[in-house]
């Protein structure tokens, strides 16, 4: 089972997460929000670097900070992936969460974008060389054609 990690820094939580937040883990995390009532937390950011899937249990999880801890805390996405926000925005949720993003995500986006652009770059200079190689073949291919015709002759 998954282990989330968690910090409590004055007033702002910081919690973790993994890969998922669903029905296997998500009680893990409900015991880990529970721990922390009767605290005074105005913040809850939530850690969602590494995080790809979330199930109803795992939205129940962040209902259940928003309301329970603290007096209704800011809740925090933290580089959040776009299926992660768009499941937020069909549930509604994306009114009552902030969806920020950290340095070492822009960083890590952009290494990403650069990494793609010299793949289509080296891509297209590849598919170059290939149409270059086929023309020259089919001109050769021809050339020997008529070359077998007139030996033929």
């Amino acid at each position: 089972m998954e282990k989330f990690k968690s910090d409590l820094d004055g007033t702002t939580l910081t919690i973790t997460l993994g890969v998922e937040l669903a029905k296997g883990n998500a009680p893990a995390l409900q015991e880990l929000l529970t721990s922390y009532l009767g605290q005074d937390i105005r913040k809850i950011v939530f850690d969602a670097t590494n995080l790809v899937f979330i199930s109803s249990a795992g939205i129940r999880c962040i209902i259940f900070a928003r309301q329970e801890l603290g007096h209704k805390p800011e809740i925090v996405f933290v580089n959040c992936a776009n299926e992660i926000y768009e499941v937020f925005q069909i549930t509604g949720l994306f009114r009552f969460v902030e969806f920020v993003e950290d340095d070492r995500n822009i960083e890590r986006k952009e290494k990403a974008e650069a990494g793609d652009k010299l793949q289509r770059k080296i891509d297209e200079i590849r598919q170059g060389e290939l149409d270059h190689f086929a023309a020259n073949n089919d001109v050769v291919v021809y050339q020997m054609n008529l070359e077998e015709k007139d030996s033929e002759e």
